[in-house]
This record gives structure tokens, C-alpha cells and sequence, in this order.
């Protein structure tokens, strides 16, 4: 079986992690935390980033800073992973959710629009494969409405909009390290704080609230407990494999959006032809190759070329159960048939391996294989 996707190594992990060893210190905040967090705030381009056990944890003081209030409501789309919902339903928010826009998963910035509410106080943006949506008008949006934008970038290091970063358009931004990503550290993340009037507090949150980073810089002689917050940290352990990982993005984005350029060559005239809808890159966008999907003409069919592929030896997977349709979504007052360009949207895509061990032979043989289904 020709896997979906494998884990990226750049054979430097061990050399770091055993200076790590060397040094003996572990939990977190030391040399190569900081040398990370300095890292990505050169290649972004944010004045500020602090690296965390996960996305998760990333959304979830995101969620604390946005300091929502009962009844606040937070739009974002049903098509998404868990985590950028519970990060804020456990803040106390009301989860509203949105639909997508099918020729990129992302956003749809009008029906954004149509259910903001006087309650509404945040936005998130997911850049859903590397993809945005319209980030100049989703900004220019929550000025006028005065919504608090936090991105959910998790997919989309080194991807760019308009010139500018996927995860430092808004307030706050996200990203995910989680071995699935194109670079990782087995589970990781980073908040990545573009509003320098949100660092003070997003340190102490990070630091289980208090005022330990004080301390460090020699303001106050001791610390002590002043906010909420919890244990957000990175280990060291952890910072220090995703600094070799860091070292070798540029290589391993040039490689993956080769890759996904090749299945967009390949097939694109299935996608002429009316047979599969490939995603819609603006001429403004710079995708990072981190998956390539095609949406089928119906969901039977997805599951059909799915059970095709697999059947030839390529492992393809569908993407999220939307959000509103799961138990959880009934729960808060979702109905199976809300939503409906998400749910046909969801239903639709498949996603074809894509990632750095395989050769150029292993995509045409994919790709090749989807145009015999459709009898091209």
C-alpha cells in the first residue's frame, strides 16, 4: 500500500536532541525553545511567537485572550478539525458556525457576513491545505465590525496571501506541529502574536498564569500567580527536533508543492472535462503543499474512487465529518441539514497521498489510476 502520508525526517533530529541530553534541561523555555521561537518569528515575519505542546494549546490561549464573555459569539467554519471549536466552546463562547466556500474549504466570507450578530466578537479563519480565504477583505471585515481575528494556521506554514504569512493576518495566529504537518515534532505548536498589546498577557497564560517571564526580565524579584492560564509549554525535547525540521522547510516546501503540481498537471483534464473540481488557487496565494484534494462530482462517488484507489494499492482519505453535523453539533442546536454546501463539500473530497518519500513514478501511478477510474 502506497501510504497517504509519512512522517518528515531530515536526519539532523538525533544530533540536536542528544545536545539536549547533554545539556539537561527538558521541561521547556531553554536554548532551543528560544531559538525556535526566534526562527519562526524571522521566517513570518511576527514580532512575537510562543511555541506550545500543540495546536490545541495554541487555539486554547487564543481563546483566553480574546477574553470572551457569555453570550459571545465566534464565527467559524464547520469544516475544520475539533480543536478550533472546543478551544473556544470551553472559553464560553457561542459557536457559530459557517459555511465554506467549495473551491478552496475555506471560509465563506458571505455567509460570514450574513450571521454576524451584535453578540459576534471573533472570527477564525482556518486555511484549510494551505489555502485562505480573501485575508485583505476578512481583515478589512473585523475592523468595521470590530471582530477579533484568530487564525487557524495549523496547515498552513510557509503559506502566504497577498504576500504576507498565513497566521499573521490576525490578532493571533496558530500553527500545528503534529507529525501529519509538513514539518513536526510529533505534537506541537505555536501562537503567534501579531497585536504586541496581547504579550504581556499570552505570557503569563503561557506560563500556568503568572508572572514568571518578570521575573526573567528583572522586573519584579519574584513571581506569582495573576491570571488564569496552564501548562502550555514545548519541551525541550521537542523544540529541539523541530529546529532541524525548521532547517529543512525550504527543501521540503519546494518538494511537496512540486509534487502538488504534478497532480494538478496530471489532472487537470479530468477537472476540464467535469469529471473532479481541483481547488481554486487565487494568483495572490502561495500554497506550502501540505495536501492535494479533488472533490467528485457526489459523495457516493468520492466513496467509490476511494474504494477504487485503495483497492489499487493508494491509500486516499476523506477530510472532517463537519462539525454541526456530529453529536456534539446536535448538541448545541445543529441540524443534519444546516450547512449544506459544507456537508456536500465534506462528502465530496478525497485526498491523495502526498509527502516526501514518494517519487514522481508514485504520483503519475495515482494520478493515473484516477483518470482509469473515470475512464480517461
Amino acid at each position: 500500500m502506497l501510504r497517504f502520508h509519512e512522517p518528515f525526517l531530515t536526519g539532523r533530529e538525533q544530533g540536536y536532541l542528544a545536545e539536549v541530553l547533554a545539556g539537561g534541561s527538558f521541561a521547556g523555555n531553554g536554548p532551543f525553545g528560544k531559538r525556535v521561537q526566534a526562527w519562526l518569528e524571522r521566517h513570518t515575519g511576527c514580532p512575537h511567537v510562543l511555541l506550545t505542546h500543540s495546536c490545541t494549546g495554541a487555539l486554547e490561549m487564543a481563546a483566553l485572550l480574546a477574553d470572551l464573555q457569555p453570550g459571545d459569539e465566534v464565527l467559524l467554519p464547520s469544516f475544520t478539525f475539533v480543536s478550533t471549536a472546543t478551544a473556544f466552546l470551553r472559553a464560553g463562547a457561542k459557536l457559530v458556525f459557517c459555511e465554506v466556500d467549495p473551491a478552496t474549504m475555506t471560509l465563506d466570507l458571505a455567509d460570514v457576513a450574513r450571521r454576524l450578530t451584535p453578540r459576534s466578537k471573533v472570527v477564525v479563519p482556518v486555511h484549510y491545505a494551505g489555502l485562505s480565504c480573501d485575508m485583505v477583505k476578512l481583515t478589512d471585515f473585523a475592523k468595521q465590525h470590530r471582530l477579533f481575528v484568530v487564525e487557524d494556521a495549523a496547515q498552513g506554514l510557509d503559506a502566504s496571501r497577498d504576500g504576507r504569512h498565513l497566521g499573521t493576518w490576525g490578532s493571533l495566529g496558530t500553527l500545528s506541529f503534529h507529525e501529519t504537518k509538513n514539518v513536526h515534532c510529533g505534537l506541537g505548536g505555536a501562537l503567534l502574536i501579531h497585536d504586541p498589546a496581547l504579550l504581556e498577557r499570552a505570557e503569563i497564560i503561557w506560563e500556568r498564569g503568572t508572572n514568571r517571564q518578570k521575573m526573567f526580565k528583572g522586573l519584579v524579584d519574584k513571581y506569582s500567580w495573576v491570571d488564569v492560564g496552564s501548562s502550555f509549554y514545548m519541551t525541550e525535547l521537542q523544540a529541539a527536533f523541530l529546529l532541524a525540521q525548521l532547517e529543512a522547510l525550504a527543501d521540503n516546501t519546494a518538494l511537496r508543492l512540486g509534487q502538488w503540481r504534478r497532480y494538478a498537471e496530471q489532472l487537470a483534464p479530468l477537472a476540464a472535462a467535469g469529471h473532479v473540481q481541483l481547488a481554486q488557487v487565487p494568483a495572490t496565494a502561495q500554497p506550502n503543499g501540505h495536501c492535494f484534494f479533488v472533490l467528485a462530482r457526489s459523495g457516493a462517488e468520492a466513496d467509490a474512487l476511494r474504494e477504487y484507489l485503495v483497492g489499487h494499492g493508494f491509500q486516499a482519505t476523506i477530510h472532517y465529518v463537519p462539525l454541526h453535523a456530529s453529536e456534539m453539533g446536535r448538541r448545541l442546536g445543529y441540524a443534519d441539514g444546516d450547512l449544506p454546501v459544507t456537508l456536500d463539500g465534506a462528502a465530496r473530497l478525497l485526498r491523495l497521498p502526498l509527502h516526501h518519500k514518494l517519487q514522481l513514478a508514485d504520483l503519475d501511478a495515482v494520478a493515473g489510476a484516477v483518470r482509469q477510474f473515470y475512464g480517461a
